[in-house]
């Protein structure tokens, strides 16, 4: 059994990821934001949803700022430059892409 939030921090500085699982078919993993911190701006080369499990983010996607809560689902298009800013003292989201 793994626990995620016994083994992720949430840090000011930069976004840190935990993995849940990883096969030819699916990469699971979870990823912590304390307030003000950045996941740089990258692309999706797959399907992928996000869900936020704790707190709130911005999630930034051609010139447009989607604020995204607890439980909420997001589908990430495919190769567009997005990144994510934490609001919250903790902010909390998987990512679900399918391979």
């Amino acid at each position: 059994m793994k626990n995620i939030i016994e083994n992720i921090e949430f840090s000011t500085e930069k976004a840190n990821v935990f993995p849940i699982k990883k096969s030819d078919d699916i990469k699971y993993f979870a990823v912590a934001l304390g307030k003000g911190a950045v996941l740089k701006k990258h692309i999706a080369p797959v399907p992928a949803t996000l869900v936020v499990l704790k707190g709130e983010i911005n999630f930034l996607i051609e010139n447009e700022e989607i604020k995204l809560k607890q439980f909420d689902v997001y589908e990430i298009p495919v190769n567009v430059e997005h990144e994510v800013v934490g609001l919250t003292e903790e902010n909390l989201f998987s990512v679900a892409q399918e391979l």
